[in-house]
């Protein structure tokens, strides 16, 4: 199964969905535990580590991510969400953005991100994610950038990572 990606260009959003294997306790939890979050956010070959995780509207959700050793490359990438909504096991609504390593947010790299889970059968969920962009520029920049094999490679790994636990229906 791969991701679906659309470029909603009146609209101004990226929207990329995925079905992963879980239940939609389960995919919550990866998404809403930093120990979960360690084990899958991020592009392939990128760790990710999390910092702050405060899971309520106003609440912070700051990481970073890294490639691993595979990687020739030696960048990382600093992220700082707010929520805004937190509808458990459905729903997360958050201002994402990059920061400095201390946590101050970098001005203009904020965007609405709304990720969704919707059950599809038992043990099957699909995942959405849609960001916001402030500019049609801005949206057509997600590409280059690796915004999107970002989400993409994520939601795979998220696949991968639930996979096992899904059949032992554990959240």
């Amino acid at each position: 199964m791969t991701a679906t990606v659309v470029r909603d260009r009146a609209n101004k959003r990226l929207i990329v969905r995925r079905a992963v294997r879980g239940t939609p306790a389960l995919v919550w939890a990866c998404w809403t535990e930093a120990e979960h979050l360690r084990q899958w956010w991020g592009p392939k070959g990128w760790r990710s580590d999390v910092f702050e995780l405060d899971l309520r509207p106003g609440g912070l959700w700051r990481y970073r991510l890294r490639p691993d050793q595979s990687h020739e490359i030696e960048a990382e990438h600093w992220g700082r969400a707010v929520y805004e909504e937190v509808d458990p096991y459905a729903s997360l609504q958050f201002l994402d953005g990059s920061c400095t390593p201390d946590g101050t947010p970098i001005p203009g790299t904020e965007q609405p991100t709304h990720v969704s889970i919707q059950e599809l059968a038992p043990r099957r969920c699909e995942v959405g994610i849609v960001v916001r962009f402030p500019s049609l520029q801005a949206l057509e920049q997600a590409e280059p950038t690796g915004m999107i094999e970002g989400f993409t490679d994520a939601l795979e790994r998220l696949d991968e990572y639930v996979g096992p636990a899904s059949r032992e229906a554990r959240p």
